[in-house]
């Protein structure tokens, strides 16, 4: 069999970023415009005796503190102690900063080196990015940046120590016993969504990176272009995307599957399913196969499980990351954003796979081959595409 090098372009996250935010930052978000948005009735709200409470607080605080508050921040820090209160990994506060950061990844381009994390673990490497340029790869643990020690910091300090760094940044690394160095300096990315080709025996092939707002536009037209090519069989690659927008996964899985068929559900904190049906009367009727593995997350899972559930497709790869919650995102008039879980989602079979993950049909490694020294990757042999082309060759 032919081999391919798995390039490491098919490793980007969408959390790619000077600021690095994880998939547990990102995850399937629904979004408002504004808290102050929302049909709050605020004279009730005012008699409510934990408001009083804290409004009184505040204006204590405010009014005699010894020194002068700064307003804006004072709040901030109280609602990032409401969601640190909640102790749920995918509720969080997000300051402007970090919000601007993750709009921007969804919608248009960053500045950034061209990395994401899990944790302080890199994930990946932007190809020809700042990062890729100096050395730095996928699998580095992050230990210092600007010779603070980052080794027990979450995503978000991480995030915001990179970023507000002017000019270069120094990164050091551990790659199995060493520790390495590296100076960066940031760049304007743009924000990758798609990358497309077609193989021999009519075999289309199509990587999503994140479910950001144009990912349903992108898929659309390059699918028209692989059908005008003679394409019959398709192979979509979610490995490595960890989330996006909930609509946007509804959207690109309406355009497989067939009208009435559940794409997922929502179950509430009361135990009620609403199931989310493809209304439209376009589908797809050709062989699909999805490559997974464990970075697939979030809204990825939810076009994975609606693909094998309601369309047939074969999934290949490794298992998924596991994360069945949907959060809901509110802008805030300080330009930070406050994200809080809603809801769990269910695949159409009705299995939440939070914390389980979507376990493919064919479980399929990678081969990774190292130099003499056993320290830098040289190639990546991607089993996992091989085994989804031998499957359709047939």
């Amino acid at each position: 069999m032919n081999k391919k090098v798995y390039s490491l372009i098919h490793v980007i996250i969408i959390i790619i970023i000077t600021a690095v935010v994880s998939a547990i930052t990102t995850g399937v978000l629904l979004t408002k415009n504004s808290i102050n948005g929302l049909g709050i009735n605020y004279g009730n709200l005012v008699s409510d005796e934990n408001i009083k409470t804290f409004l009184n607080t505040y204006n204590e605080v405010v009014s005699d503190y010894y020194q002068d508050v700064d307003k804006k921040e004072i709040i901030n820090s109280a609602i990032a102690g409401m969601m640190n209160y909640l102790n749920e990994p995918y509720t969080t506060y997000l300051d402007d900063t970090n919000t601007d950061i993750l709009f921007n990844q969804l919608n248009g381009t960053y500045e950034g080196i061209g990395i994401s994390i899990l944790g302080n673990k890199i994930v990946s490497v932007v190809l020809n990015s700042p990062a890729e340029k100096v050395g730095i790869q996928a699998n580095d643990i992050l230990s210092s940046i600007n010779d603070v020690d980052v080794t027990e910091m979450a995503a978000s300090e991480i995030t915001k120590l990179i970023k507000e760094t002017e000019g270069e940044v120094k990164i050091s690394v551990q790659r199995g016993e060493d520790i390495l160095s590296f100076n960066v300096k940031p760049e304007t990315l743009d924000m990758p969504s798609t990358e497309y080709k077609m193989f021999d025996n009519k075999i289309g092939y199509i990587r999503m990176d994140a479910f950001a707002t144009n990912l349903p536009k992108e898929v659309n037209i390059i699918l028209d272009r692989l059908e005008k090519q003679g394409m019959e069989k398709l192979i979509i690659d979610v490995r490595n995307d960890s989330g996006g927008y909930l609509d946007k996964a509804f959207e690109v899985s309406s355009i497989f599957v067939e009208k009435g068929k559940i794409i997922y559900s929502l179950l509430d904190r009361n135990n009620n399913k609403t199931d989310y049906k493809d209304a439209d009367d376009n589908s797809k009727s050709y062989p699909i196969i999805v490559l997974t593995n464990e970075a697939t997350a979030s809204a990825a899972e939810i076009l994975t499980a609606a693909l094998k559930d309601s369309y047939g497709a074969i999934t290949v790869g490794k298992k998924t990351f596991g994360k069945g919650k949907v959060q809901h995102a509110y802008r805030l008039n300080t330009g930070g954003m406050v994200k809080y879980t809603s809801s769990n989602w269910l695949t159409p079979s009705g299995i939440c796979i939070d914390e389980i993950g979507i376990t493919p049909d064919f479980e399929v490694d990678n081969d990774i081959i190292y130099d003499d020294e056993g320290n830098e990757i040289i190639e990546i042999i991607d089993n996992q595409l091989d085994k989804a082309l031998e499957l359709l060759s047939k």
